[in-house]
């Protein structure tokens, strides 16, 4: 009875994770927290530092003590800029001790609890579209802020910002989900729930149109590309690109299709400003960068302006944590890719395939959108990429390196062997693991 209990409670609190990004930029990293504090808890195993992604999370964790020890800047004058990637990565560590070792879900699990977030999400695109078309009300109000209805920035604006904190947020976690309506029409069974499926994507389209945001239409393209390409069919997934370059290129450049007043060349010279001055600041502190915060102090003493990231995925992580983070979060890209083709390949129905597609999509999505920003920066869009990637490894580990469960009993017991580019990759990691430690030693 106390381990179905159990069950339930860890099951309950992983939903409410996922449903609290539908519905507040706040609530995520305060639910994050409450599962980091839960594993601390329930966890009685040994604590793993060189598993993957453990091993990256730990290694951001000690990188941005060391950096801020470098660069001792204070946020408001009160707190560390090292304390909040610090944490942020600590519990990024704790998230995957809990669905490694707490959580012990299958991907069946996995399954249902995306479905639920993808019907939820239908949810964020009525807000977004209603924001557009000013039927929600703007009125600050406490039962407002927790429907998610009042737009915390750009209130006058003609953007619509969802249930985020900004447009480009909101159209991120829009694009994740217009990828989960192209999962679900992969998986349904009967053709009014594809109908209905299908029909949920051009909801959540029309809920990117209305935030404005154009990155967010590059990382929806890249997003179904990767779906198509983790089918195995190259000649549809060559078609599809060339097919999504052109309807992206009309898209992207238009003025009149998108709800914003500017066209893409008329801010090209500003996000180009953005990415020089960034690209200094990395040239100026390469090795261990100047965490992010401390990031918009310094942009503004070279410019006079402030800006809070760089507007660019890699390019803000170069600049934030050096090149050993860049190094860090490359690693996590790469080998999360490997796993999802690895996972795929060793799946042995089509559900769990298409599974191992969308969640790599997603991520990949995340990153085409972050070449014209940096979502992920933000814990209620950073919650979607880690957790995706978390996801990855431990359905990898528990289908190619483990002795296999119950649910994959039809498959072979041997563990799928490591491709020997994946072999030099592990052993590169761990001569860096050894470099680390003698760097921390120092820096401590």
């Amino acid at each position: 009875m106390e381990t179905a209990s159990h069950m339930i409670q860890t099951k309950r609190l992983t939903q409410f994770l996922y449903i609290s990004i539908l519905f507040s930029p706040v609530l995520p990293p305060v639910v994050l927290l409450a599962v980091g504090l839960a594993t601390a808890f329930l966890y009685k195993g040994k604590w793993k530092a060189s598993g993957l992604p453990e091993g990256i999370f730990l290694g951001f964790v000690v990188l941005s003590f060391i950096s801020w020890l470098f660069n001792p800047y204070l946020v408001m004058e009160l707190i560390p800029a090292g304390f909040f990637p610090i944490l942020f990565f600590g519990l990024y560590y704790l998230l995957t001790i809990w669905v490694k070792h707490v959580l012990q879900w299958t991907w069946e699990d996995f399954q249902k609890m995306y479905l639920q977030f993808w019907f939820l999400g239908l949810y964020v695109a009525v807000v977004t579209i209603l924001q557009r078309v000013n039927i929600i009300p703007k009125d600050k109000n406490l039962l407002f802020y927790f429907l998610g209805w009042y737009p915390m920035q750009q209130a006058e604006s003609v953007r619509s910002i969802g249930t985020a904190s900004n447009s480009n947020l909101a159209a991120a976690m829009l694009i994740c989900l217009a990828l989960l309506s192209i999962y679900a029409s992969s998986i349904v069974k009967t053709q009014w729930q594809k109908v209905g499926c299908f029909a949920a994507f051009f909801l959540f389209g029309a809920a990117i149109w209305c935030t404005g945001s154009r990155g967010a239409w590059v990382g929806l393209l890249i997003g179904m590309l990767m779906q198509v390409w983790m089918t195995g069919n190259r000649r549809r997934t060559v078609s599809l690109f060339i097919g999504l370059l052109i309807l992206g290129l009309i898209i992207y450049t238009n003025k009149t299709l998108i709800p914003r007043e500017e066209t893409l060349f008329a801010t090209a010279e500003v996000r180009i400003f953005v990415w020089q001055n960034s690209f200094e600041i990395f040239k100026e502190h390469w090795l261990l960068g100047v965490l992010p915060l401390h990031f918009g102090h310094i942009f503004e003493e070279m410019t006079g302006r402030y800006l809070f990231h760089a507007h660019n995925v890699f390019l803000g992580i170069a600049s934030e944590y050096g090149i050993v983070g860049l190094f860090l979060f490359l690693m996590l890209v790469v080998t999360t890719t490997h796993r999802a083709r690895r996972w795929r390949k060793t799946a042995n129905k089509k559900e769990e395939k298409r599974l191992a597609g969308m969640l790599i999509s997603l991520m990949f999505a995340l990153l085409g959108h972050g070449m014209y920003d940096y979502p992920i920066i933000s814990p209620q869009i950073g919650i979607i990429f880690m957790l995706a990637a978390i996801v990855i490894h431990t359905q990898y580990e528990q289908r190619c390196l483990k002795k296999k469960p119950y649910w994959m009993e039809s498959d072979s017991s041997t563990p799928y062997p490591e491709h020997p580019l994946m072999q030099q990759l592990s052993a590169l990691w761990m001569q860096f693991r050894i470099i680390w430690r003698s760097l921390s030693g120092r820096g401590s």
